[in-house]
């Protein structure tokens, strides 16, 4: 079910702001024009009233009045004429809910005129003079609307070129996906994109690096394993046939679960937000060898919280232990130093070599030539700092756990009490 549209959404949103602002600059343009209607129309009226004041004193004809206007004239001499509005004092300007009144007297006092304007006939003008704002303010808004959305969708276009593209694109193309047209606003989606194409396409690659090993590796024990079978079936072997197979078998094991850790290991995997301790984990390795002579120097550590999960942990420490043991000849030394930095030494027949290439084993080696592949995929994909020194007749390898040590949130200082 597909969501709303965002350039939908993006539109009401605008749309709301413009309409209000909009609404706002009605209202405030109406009473703007009502204002400024009612001081001219006042101004107008003022100056009206003085022009009819002075035609007056000269018996001269008042021309006749527009709409909306009405006269008075008084006279010291004469009876007050009758007029819709009550009488006010000279000079005086009265505003009623029906009329709008000027009133100019003469210099002598003799002559008064006091000019009307119904507040009806002010409130038609001032209804047409809204009117035509509002025509015009409905042509901004229609044109406000049109651009709105001329520009959202001229601004989404990037997106549904994306989308189009991602539609065309191979189902096997997982090779990173071009972003240079999208909006800064737009740009995460195909960082995100590609960092999950990334990691699809290390899952393959490690898949097909663990058949091509798997089937490099398991070719000669399986045929070996198979024709001491075929010479068991066939009563054609002596006693030493079912050691030789049983052999082929424990080594098809090992190289089965070499295999399994390597891929384990190179798989990519996010944030391990579990928690290993180190002491008691290479305690449990060393218990596990018996027959070995390890030595484990903890820096009196009681515990070491490292951000690892334990397996993972226990597989790159039991393939160093296993791999010093195989190739060393003599004990096994593992030191605890700050930082925290793990030593593991032991001496050497002969000049030291680290052998890192995958299957590389020395002569007369029953290793599988997997052990430093596995630990160093692991402490590439957990920011384990992996160093090694060969000296003649002695191996060293460092572990740089630092990135491993778990970051606790600390607060201010309490204040002394």
């Amino acid at each position: 079910m597909s969501g709303r549209s965002l350039s939908g959404r993006l539109m009401r949103r605008v749309l709301a702001v413009v309409g209000a602002g909009w609404l706002l600059s009605l209202a405030v343009g109406l009473g703007v024009i009502a204002h400024e209607m009612n001081e001219l129309l006042d101004r107008g009226l003022r100056t009206q009233t003085e022009l009819i004041l002075a035609l007056v004193e000269a018996d001269r004809p008042v021309p006749p009045l527009s709409a909306g206007l009405r006269l008075r004239v008084l006279r010291a001499d004469m009876p007050t004429p009758s007029a819709p509005w009550p009488g006010i004092g000279p000079g005086a300007h009265l505003e009623t809910s029906a009329w709008h009144v000027m009133r100019r007297d003469s210099a002598d006092g003799r002559v008064a005129v006091e000019l009307g304007q119904s507040t009806g006939w002010r409130r038609e003008e001032l209804m047409e003079s809204a009117r035509a704002f509002l025509l015009l303010m409905a042509a901004v808004l229609v044109s406000a609307v049109l651009a709105v959305r001329q520009g959202t969708r001229a601004a989404l276009r990037p997106a549904r070129d994306f989308a189009a593209q991602m539609a065309r694109r191979d189902a096997g193309d997982l090779s990173p996906v071009p972003a240079a047209d999208l909006p800064a606003e737009l740009a995460p989606i195909p960082r995100a994109l590609n960092g999950y194409l990334g990691r699809i396409e290390a899952l393959l690659a490690a898949e097909r690096r663990f058949a091509a090993d798997a089937a490099h590796e398991l070719r000669s024990p399986i045929a070996s394993a198979a024709a001491q079978a075929q010479l068991i079936a066939e009563a054609k072997a002596g006693p030493e046939a079912a050691t030789r197979l049983l052999r082929a078998i424990e080594r098809l094991g090992r190289i089965v679960e070499r295999l399994l850790q390597l891929a384990r290991a190179e798989a990519p995997t996010g944030l391990d937000s579990d928690r290993a301790d180190l002491i008691a984990i290479l305690d449990l390795l060393i218990r596990d060898r018996p027959g070995a002579t390890i030595r484990f120097d903890d820096g009196d550590h009681d515990r070491l919280d490292l951000a690892l999960a334990p397996d993972s942990l226990a597989i790159l420490l039991a393939n160093l232990i296993d791999n010093a043991r195989d190739h060393g000849t003599g004990p096994v030394e593992i030191v605890l130093r700050p930082g925290p930095v793990l030593v593991i030494a032991n001496p050497t027949d002969g000049p030291a070599e680290l052998l890192g290439d995958r299957f590389a084993r020395r002569p007369g080696s029953d290793g599988t030539g997997l052990g430093l592949s596995i630990v160093r995929a692991l402490a590439d994909q957990h920011g384990i700092g992996l160093s090694h020194e060969a000296g003649p007749g002695r191996m060293t390898i460092r572990l740089d756990l630092a990135a491993l040590v778990p970051t606790l949130a600390t607060g201010p200082d309490p204040a002394p009490g």
